[in-house]
């Protein structure tokens, strides 16, 4: 599935073919026995729905954006036996959207594009590409000023969960934390990926707390993750467990008290459901949104001048937020290191004492935060820093974590005083 990295080798010509017009004849053949007979019917390319945090996304944003004026929501998806995909997640959207699965890549080429969108008759073909999907929901929570919406587990998914836990002796009672860690064993060869990894054995004070407080803690992952460096009866890895399915994943977090997240797939699962989560080793990024009880706590980034911690506007100015990869913080004149296990630690206590109601939050700093998010919203408005010419796919014009709603961890305001000068 190299395809998006494909797109980028392709010249002008062979750009142009991409959407030639037997390829949208095709689209329109494929989805036609599916439109509403009765009204609109909105139809997304969506080509990387065998990665979790996709499929939880894309749907999500697209019921969000047209579901009050659409009848009918359909995306199409790659051939799940070619591209499997989350069946827990896709068992959450197939309750509002319709998924059609299709074998045809030409398609699915389509679907890496920021298009556009087209209208004919009762039919919008909404084709913003993977991230410009993600920034027209961000503008749209900008400009419709009510918080996220939020889809439902469904009941297959919750039963699944239920009887998982009870074969465990987890009662409907028991306090459940699911914890998720990127870490490098996550596509090795592909180095890209370890500017949003960590290591789950910094995570082991902040789970031996909540073990101490009672909870379970049910850490989701896949075959070949890093092995945690301790054991405990109420501590499981699930995807180890033998009656272990992905089916459960939604089910769990649903279930779930808060989450401990990072910046990968499983976390948008945590969003889209309304699940609580403090996401630690976070990475600073433009297209990603949070809910009004979760709290951000960023990895430490540095300037590379001085070494001296990095100060967020500074970070902004220079376009760290557009990158996704250590080299392309870099090229903007800073690194970046992970957590440290007293920060996890700590960032986990004020995340389970906000949500039992005796955290003071610091008011003054989350103002600074936002008012800082809003300066670069305003810059962005106004066409701030050039387009990448280096990728098809659109270019974000939103940054997410200046939604007004949207919490720094007061922990990490703590431990780097200098982030919000």
């Amino acid at each position: 599935m190299s395809q998006s990295n494909d797109l980028n080798r392709l010249d002008e010509f062979s750009l142009q073919q991409v959407f030639h017009p037997e390829r949208v004849t095709a689209l329109v053949h494929a989805v036609a026995p599916h439109l509403s007979t009765e009204g609109k019917t909105v139809v997304h390319i969506m080509p990387l729905a065998w990665r979790i945090g996709h499929l939880a996304m894309e749907p999500h944003a697209l019921w969000e954006m047209f579901g009050e004026n659409h009848d009918r929501q359909i995306i199409v998806i790659p051939d799940s036996t070619v591209a499997p995909h989350s069946t827990g997640v896709r068992s959450i959207v197939d309750q509002r959207i319709s998924v059609l699965e299709s074998a045809d890549m030409d398609i699915m080429l389509m679907g890496h594009i920021g298009a556009g969108t087209l209208s004919v008759n009762q039919l919008t073909w909404y084709q913003r590409g993977p991230a410009g999907i993600l920034d027209d929901y961000i503008k749209f929570l900008n400009t419709s000023t009510r918080q996220p919406r939020h889809l439902p587990v469904s009941e297959t998914v919750s039963q699944a969960a239920q009887q998982f836990c009870e074969r465990r002796g987890i009662t409907e009672t028991d306090r459940i934390v699911v914890l998720n860690v990127r870490d490098r064993n996550f596509l090795p060869g592909e180095t890209i990926h370890f500017y949003r990894s960590a290591d789950i054995a910094t995570y082991e004070p902040a789970i031996r707390y909540l073990l101490d407080q009672g909870y379970w803690v049910l850490r989701t992952g896949v075959a070949g993750s890093v092995e945690a460096p301790f054991e405990h009866p109420h501590y499981l890895d699930i995807w180890k467990e033998p009656d272990y399915t992905d089916l459960l994943d939604p089910g769990l977090i649903k279930r779930a008290h808060f989450g401990i997240t990072c910046s990968s797939g499983p976390e948008a699962v945590f969003r889209i459901l309304g699940v609580p989560q403090v996401m630690v080793n976070g990475v600073l990024q433009c297209g990603m949104w949070m809910n009004p009880q979760d709290k951000l706590v960023f990895k430490t980034y540095l300037s590379n001048d001085d070494g001296k911690p990095a100060r967020l506007r500074s970070m902004l100015e220079q376009g760290v937020a557009r990158h996704a990869s250590d080299e392309g913080v870099a090229k903007c004149g800073f690194a970046v290191e992970d957590n440290t296990a007293d920060d996890i630690l700590h960032a986990v206590i004020e995340m389970d004492r906000s949500l039992a109601g005796s955290h003071q939050t610091d008011e003054a700093a989350q103002r600074r935060f936002l008012e800082i998010g809003a300066e670069y919203q305003s810059f962005l408005d106004k066409g701030g820093h050039p387009t990448d010419n280096s990728t098809v796919s659109a270019r974000q014009s939103q940054y997410g974590y200046a939604l007004p709603w949207t919490q720094l961890a007061d922990r990490y305001v703590k431990s780097h005083p200098e982030f919000l000068e």
